[in-house]
């Protein structure tokens, strides 16, 4: 059974390592053109520390790619404790695709018939499968950002939403050595330059921002029960039956709430690796794993729309609460609901 891999990235590699654990060798495929500084697709960086178990999983050590604990953190005035981090993803990708035999090409058409099974982990590009039956992206603008505070202050790590015009929110990630990730994701706004340089600049008597680089990105919000279908079979010219599976992101395994996709890959792809090469089983339980995220979709679709804009119900300010929780963070519930269940200034509108 030969076996390829569409995509190096979380992912991709991750299966690949797996695989190979269990004996399955298989080819991966990626011209790695990413244009960016790092040379890497726009992310912030962010993960629950929750990640571990997936690493040691991979025969990798977490300590070698923490950056920054973000606890606590703010959300739109409410201070909490978290779970959360910043990791070091370029050199986590370097060293899951250590020992990999990447070839450093796209997979294209003329490659395919010389494998009985494709993954595509191509993620936002989702190259190999059909379009999804409904598909979400949220467009995101990155600033990685030197900050130096004027008094004695630190920059607190942080999300922000309430003050954005559109469906999305802002975020502050420490990295290291005094370099941060300010960046924004949102539906509906245009103008994201002008709103973070502004969001910057009303922290300019207290900080001084040196921009390092920025990028911008898509990321695949639509969930996986709208990403269907993510397993095709198709005939080979020489009449072969083949198997087109898709994994991570190419599948939407994203929080629609937060962009969160990094562990939620990981965990989407030891569940192929542990299903293989059962892919009705798989599907089975990626859509029951993360049925959540359908719910989220939900919720984003009716705000979206002309009934639901301005008034999230109940049902929406728990799922926002929920999605908190799920990521160990503990908010006040109640002060939870009154903030953070607007997730944007234009959902509630602004004070009068």
């Amino acid at each position: 059974m030969k076996v390829a891999i569409a995509g190096s990235g979380i992912a991709g590699a991750y299966l690949a390592r797996i695989l190979a654990e269990k004996g399955i060798f298989a080819d991966v495929y990626d011209d790695l053109s990413h244009d960016t500084s790092c040379g890497y697709r726009s992310c912030g960086w962010g993960a629950p520390l929750g990640i571990d178990k997936y690493l040691s999983y991979a025969g990798l050590d977490m300590d070698d790619y923490l950056l920054e604990r973000m606890s606590p953190m703010n959300f739109d005035g409410l201070t909490a404790r978290t779970p959360l981090c910043t990791i070091h993803k370029p050199r986590l990708l370097r060293d899951l695709n250590s020992g990999l035999e990447v070839r450093k090409k796209k997979i294209e058409e003329s490659d395919l018939p010389a494998y009985d099974i494709v993954v595509d982990a191509t993620g936002i590009s989702r190259s190999l499968l059909p379009p999804c039956r409904s598909d979400l992206t949220l467009p995101t603008l990155q600033y990685r950002v030197r900050a130096e505070a004027e008094g004695g202050d630190r920059l607190e790590a942080g999300v922000h939403g309430n003050r954005i015009p559109a469906l999305g929110y802002v975020w502050i990630f420490p990295l290291d050595k005094g370099h941060y990730h300010i960046g924004i994701g949102c539906l509906g706004l245009a103008q994201m330059d002008e709103f973070l340089e502004d969001f910057c600049q009303e922290m300019s008597g207290r900080f001084h921002f040196t921009i390092l680089c920025s990028c911008r990105g898509t990321v695949r919000v639509a969930s996986p029960s709208y990403s269907t279908p993510f397993i095709v079979s198709r005939e080979t010219v020489d009449g072969r039956s083949q198997t087109v599976v898709g994994v991570g992101e190419s599948i939407g395994t994203v929080s629609p709430f937060t962009g969160e996709g990094i562990v939620y890959s990981l965990e989407c792809a030891r569940i192929l690796a542990d299903s293989w090469p059962d892919f009705e089983g798989y599907s089975r339980k990626v859509l029951s794993r993360f049925s959540w995220m359908k719910k989220e979709r939900e919720t984003i679709d009716f705000l979206l729309s002309q009934v639901g804009k301005g008034r999230p119900r109940f049902r929406d300010r728990w799922r926002f609460y929920r999605n908190a929780h799920r990521s160990g963070i503990r908010l006040p519930l109640l002060e939870a609901f009154r903030r953070m269940g607007s997730l944007s200034m234009w959902v509630e509108g602004p004070e009068k």
